[in-house]
């Protein structure tokens, strides 16, 4: 269930990743952020710009946001759905971000 608006920072990352614009996903994390996903920490924009392309470079998916709520007073848990050309095809995944300074600061995905 969303509840509320997202963050600014969680909206600009869904756009952006939806546009595959991985210049702008990498702009709405810190300098010094992480991203774990599928056992992998990719740390900084280098490395999460890297993440976002070659993942899509491998796999045509689309997310639909299927809800979200407040974690604590820097955090946010986001609900989705991917749907796409990987193995299974169909896959409901978590989003929890860390924020910090109107960016993301750290992002887990399971």
């Amino acid at each position: 269930m969303l509840t509320g608006r997202p963050p600014q920072a969680v909206q600009r990352f869904v756009d952006a990743a939806a546009k595959r614009d991985f210049q702008a996903v990498a702009e709405c994390f810190t300098e010094d952020a992480t991203v774990t996903d599928e056992g992998r920490t990719h740390r900084g924009r280098a490395q999460i710009r890297k993440w976002q392309e070659d993942g899509r470079k491998q796999w045509e998916y689309i997310l639909t946001v299927r809800g979200g709520r407040a974690r604590g007073a820097d955090g946010y848990l986001m609900q989705g759905h991917l749907s796409g050309n990987f193995p299974g095809g169909e896959a409901d995944v978590r989003y929890d971000f860390t924020l910090r300074g109107g960016l993301i600061s750290h992002l887990a995905i399971s």
